[in-house]
């Protein structure tokens, strides 16, 4: 599907996962320095028409992370959504950059909930995901390899 067409995808969330979520507090130095690292990886199960989007933030200082969080979010593809993105003769899933952006984003506001809920009352939710362009994160359209029996 190229990035400039204009077909609506239909899509649906289905599921929020807490992947990972390490807080040690007791690793954190208020005379030092603190950086940000952030990822995204996507993954498919063809069968069901599920997309996966995983986004992955640690907070650390040198290299001592005291903050991770890993969250997903899994949505349903319309089939005739889906079919807009599969080439199955080369066996590949490709989403255009824009949609993975959307969705990309869509994970890492979930994220900078959950790590919001769960360090609400601490001392530790003064550490927040900031707002990006999560765009930016992602070089190019995103293809991934169908496999069959998935």
């Amino acid at each position: 599907m190229p990035e400039h067409n204009s077909r609506q995808v239909n899509f649906a969330l289905v599921q929020i996962t807490t992947e990972q979520l390490d807080l040690s507090m007791d690793l954190f130095n208020e005379e030092q320095p603190v950086t940000m690292s952030a990822g995204l990886d996507f993954g498919i199960q063809s069968s069901q028409n599920l997309l996966k989007v995983l986004f992955k933030t640690t907070f650390h200082q040198e290299s001592a992370p005291f903050i991770t969080i890993e969250a997903g979010c899994i949505f349903a593809i319309d089939p005739d959504s889906w079919n807009l993105f599969c080439d199955e003769e080369e066996g590949y899933f490709t989403l255009p950059k824009n949609f993975a952006a959307h969705l990309a984003t869509l994970t890492s506001g979930t994220a900078r909930g959950i790590l919001h809920s769960r360090t609400e009352h601490t001392a530790m939710n003064r550490f927040f995901i900031p707002v990006t362009n999560i765009e930016a994160m992602i070089p190019e359209k995103i293809s991934l390899q169908l496999v069959e029996g998935e």
